[in-house]
């Protein structure tokens, strides 16, 4: 995953991926554009399909109980309760969803708060890869959730509760889809969501690589803020304990 950017006053948060469709070209999975439920009448202001494909998949999202108890022991804080919760924010606070240009080949998602939008990378328009659409429904919870705050800051621990909270979404995917990210060789995959799956969830009591990840990706950021005080967790990223 390429970050080139940790933050701006109008781009709150950017995820940054590479899109591509499966090493043979063709899903092991039903394609998820086939099949949409009421997402598409809740927002009639969605024209591309990608985005109320992900929208649809991310309302069927629910988080294992035992995975949010583990990670709130470590300090975090899951912002949505369900993917459904975060599909209702986005309906009641109009948050509006868009491919765009954002700026960048590598920056494929972000949180503008001047216009209270969550921009996609222009080029996931046509992508027909169901491991992409999921990839993008995660990113969609992660931005909404900076959404929620109604402000253009960020923090480490922010991002460490919108990072874990995409973990529990990803999970929740690999048991629904057993086999959607085994084959894909995106960077949104193999470099982004696969990874901190599994960064949140390995054994290591002492977690040094998700340390080293967070403060690669988000270590200019302050450790904590008002919304989000820092834990334990993102004192020692930002500190550099790891």
């Amino acid at each position: 995953m390429i970050e080139p950017v940790q933050k701006n006053i109008n781009k709150k948060s950017v995820w940054s991926f590479k899109n591509a469709n499966s090493a043979n070209g063709v899903s092991t999975v039903p394609n998820v554009l086939d099949s949409l439920s009421v997402t598409k009448a809740e927002f009639p202001w969605v024209i591309n399909p990608i985005i109320t494909s992900a929208l649809d998949e991310l309302k069927k999202v629910k988080f294992s109980l035992a995975d949010i108890t583990y990670l709130q022991h470590m300090g975090l804080e899951i912002p949505f309760k369900s993917g459904a919760d975060a599909v209702e924010f986005i309906k009641t606070s109009n948050l509006r969803i868009s491919f765009d240009d954002t700026g960048a080949e590598g920056i494929h998602a972000q949180y503008n708060y001047n216009e209270n939008k969550i921009m996609l990378n222009k080029k996931y328009k046509n992508t027909s890869d169901t491991a992409d659409v999921l990839a993008l429904a995660e990113a969609i919870l992660h931005e909404s959730a900076h959404a929620k705050d109604n402000d253009g800051a960020s923090s480490i621990q922010e991002e460490l509760n919108n990072l874990g909270m995409g973990a529990l979404a990803h999970r929740f995917f690999e048991k629904k889809y057993p086999d959607v990210f085994n084959h894909a060789n995106t960077l949104i995959v193999n470099d982004g969501v696969n990874i901190y799956a599994k960064i949140f969830f390995d054994k290591d009591p002492s977690k040094k690589a998700l340390k080293e990840r967070v403060r690669q990706k988000y270590g200019l950021l302050p450790a904590g803020d008002e919304l989000h005080p820092a834990s334990q967790l993102a004192s020692d990223i930002k500190s550099g304990r790891i």
